[in-house]
């Protein structure tokens, strides 16, 4: 006769009663998992079945910097040179130029100063991102025209590696903007083309994000 399964106390799996007992109600995988980041994790789904994971929280909106490079235009920005190695002749303006032509994809730039600013794109939206690695600053450009509910898998920007493009981890929905507006705010931090509209945000610890989720 079959063990009736019991379902983990943190997740949806089935076990045996006798791996509920031995990880506290708990699946192995949950088990061992540290209890600070299965709050977290707790956390973050209680924020997305909420909303409130759709708009920057309390933390975030303090968060809010202007970068001098950012706002400074006598910043100079270049391509990423392990990037763009085998491009060499294309200037910035012709790789964002080709990039608008595209379904998806990147631009992956730094300044003078060693910051970098990356704009990453799907069909339909775009998310734009700084990073200072000197002080350990990860930004996202928010709007007005910021999304405000869940982005669909198909449409949904991954951030990438600025040297090689591989894939890392999904930004959650609320740093996307649609496509056309991405490109807006990357020109006018980059080739001064329009106001400097953006506000840039600290999102966080976007681990939990997964396609179409978050």
């Amino acid at each position: 006769m079959a063990t009736e399964r019991v379902k983990c106390e943190e997740c949806d799996n089935m076990v045996l009663p006798q791996t509920a007992a031995k990880y506290g109600g708990l699946c192995a995988p949950c088990g061992k998992i540290p209890a600070h980041l299965r709050e977290d994790r707790r956390n973050h789904e209680g924020r997305l079945a909420s909303g409130a994971y759709f708009a920057p929280d309390e933390r975030e909106e303090r968060s809010a910097k202007k970068p001098h490079d950012l706002f400074n235009s006598q910043t100079v920005w270049e391509l990423e040179p392990e990037f763009y190695v085998d491009r060499s002749g294309l200037s910035v303006a012709d790789v964002i130029a080709q990039a608008k032509t595209r379904h998806g994809g990147n631009v992956f730039l730094v300044s003078d100063s060693g910051t970098r600013l990356n704009l990453a794109f799907t069909e339909r939206y775009g998310v734009c991102e700084y990073w200072n690695e000197s002080t350990g600053e990860f930004l996202y450009a928010r709007t007005v025209a910021n999304v405000k509910e869940q982005v669909d898998a198909g449409s949904h920007v991954v951030q990438a590696c600025p040297c090689c493009g591989v894939g890392t981890l999904w930004f959650p929905s609320r740093c996307h903007m649609p496509r056309a507006n991405a490109f807006e705010v990357f020109d006018a931090f980059v080739l001064n083309r329009g106001p400097r509209l953006a506000e840039w945000l600290d999102p966080g610890d976007i681990s939990y994000t997964t396609r179409g989720k978050g």
